[in-house]
């Protein structure tokens, strides 16, 4: 009910318009492997049946970049889409880009039972741009029938880094056929990292205060974490899938029994725990492990939230409200959940998925939600705000390789802030 009323203010201002024919909803979105994608075409089926005068079209893109590339060259041509789903990373960019209209504030005011943590990210200058959709966190998973053949059947499951290097040396010692732990090379792991020890990324209090000017990248709270891989890639503990924010890779490689742990976002848990069922082994999920003596201040939000830009016509921007409405619903939120790991964003979709038997105490699902949860609103944990984020961190992607190659932690750092705090101003410069 609350749900068919949020939508019936949304579709006020379409009025007699029906008759012009069904306004076009294009809905341009990041999920397209087969079960997301299928996923978000029967929402948009079923929301069309409800409502014949609007017809929301999904289309897929491969990445979030890409999404926000694309956008750029169709405004231009004034063919942008209806409804854009743009990352946590892009949040500045896309402020400052001026191509989105903020939410006007009756809408805003219909998230009162979000996590705090979601909406804070995603309020800039006072103003909420986006409406959260999907947020995950780092996990970590383990193939608990090879921890069985170290001795380590019953054992918890590594907190810290240094407890996983412990742990990659007892499966060496017992000559288990496989390598130890596996994740892309990424800049968001890193990011978790820093802010789980209350470091910040940029200055200006994350770039919430004021524009970033400068990027941390040289502080220990990345060189520790980055000394640490170095050290377990030194000792063949760890699989670099190859290709940077290569997720998709790192998971299959755990998938196929080659490694024990797998790093990767927890929106990945359906995926990992029918896998798991299909090639006969036992998974665990934990949480993120963190440099011993980390205050666990808590995770950045990583995921997206749904724009509207500002050259459609207001028939088309009612019609998107109306459906992003519907889709971040307490229904859909709890649905979503439950196809992918990503965390559920609403109190109401979190009851609603206890009555139904998911979050239980000790289920994997449970783990990576109460992680994100406990995090504490901190600047470190707001997440930083700047508008060259991509480009800073293909710049620490580009360290990363070179440290894992044998470079030197302090010097590759040193360089990457320097090239970072580069991008920053020649970004700040247009402004």
């Amino acid at each position: 009910m609350v749900v068919l009323w949020r939508l019936a203010l949304a579709l006020a201002c379409l009025g007699s318009a029906s008759l012009a024919g069904p306004v076009r909803v294009e809905f341009w979105h990041i999920f397209s492997d087969a079960p997301r994608a299928r996923w978000m075409q029967e929402r948009a089926d079923a929301f069309n049946r409800a409502h014949p005068d609007i017809q929301v079209v999904p289309v897929a893109h491969t990445s979030y970049p890409q999404v926000f590339q694309a956008l750029a060259t169709a405004a231009r041509t004034g063919k942008a889409p209806a409804l854009v789903q743009i990352s946590e990373a892009g949040t500045q960019l896309a402020v400052d880009s001026m191509l989105f209209r903020p939410l006007p504030p009756q809408v805003a005011r219909q998230f009162g039972d979000y996590l705090p943590a979601v909406l804070r990210y995603y309020t800039v200058g006072g103003r909420l741009y986006g409406i959260p959709f999907n947020t995950s966190s780092p996990v970590l998973y383990a193939n608990r029938t090879l921890l069985r053949r170290a001795g380590l059947g019953d054992a918890p499951l590594p907190r810290t880094l240094e407890e996983l290097t412990r742990t990659c040396d007892a499966l060496k010692r017992a000559r288990v056929p496989a390598r130890c732990l596996t994740f892309p090379v990424d800049a968001w792991y890193f990011e978790q990292w820093a802010a789980q020890g209350g470091a910040l990324w940029v200055d200006g209090q994350n770039g919430r205060r004021q524009r970033a000017t400068q990027a941390y990248l040289d502080s220990e709270a990345v060189a520790r974490p980055l000394r640490w891989l170095q050290q377990m890639n030194a000792a063949g503990y760890y699989l670099n899938p190859g290709k940077p924010e290569d997720n998709a890779g790192s998971t299959q490689l755990f998938l196929k029994g080659n490694v024990a742990f797998l790093l990767t976002s927890s929106s990945r848990i359906g995926q990992v725990l029918a896998g798991s069922r299909q090639g006969g082994f036992q998974v665990d999920v934990g949480v993120m492990p963190v440099p011993q003596g980390s205050p666990r201040q808590g995770l950045v939000v990583g995921g997206s939230s749904l724009w509207i830009p500002r050259e459609i016509p207001a028939r088309t921007a009612a019609a998107a409200q109306a459906f992003a409405l519907d889709l971040t619903g307490t229904a859909n939120l709890a649905a979503w959940h439950r196809l992918s790991g990503y965390d559920p964003l609403r109190a109401s979709s979190v009851k609603l998925l206890r009555q139904q038997g998911w979050l239980q105490p000790g289920t994997a699902h449970a783990a990576a939600f109460e992680q994100f949860r406990a995090t504490r609103p901190t600047p470190a944990t707001s997440g930083a705000l700047f508008g060259s984020f991509y480009e800073v961190r293909a710049v620490l992607h580009a360290s990363i390789d070179r440290v894992l190659k044998g470079a030197d932690v302090t010097g590759t750092l040193r360089a990457a802030k320097a090239r970072a705090d580069q991008i920053i101003r020649a970004y700040n410069a247009r402004f």
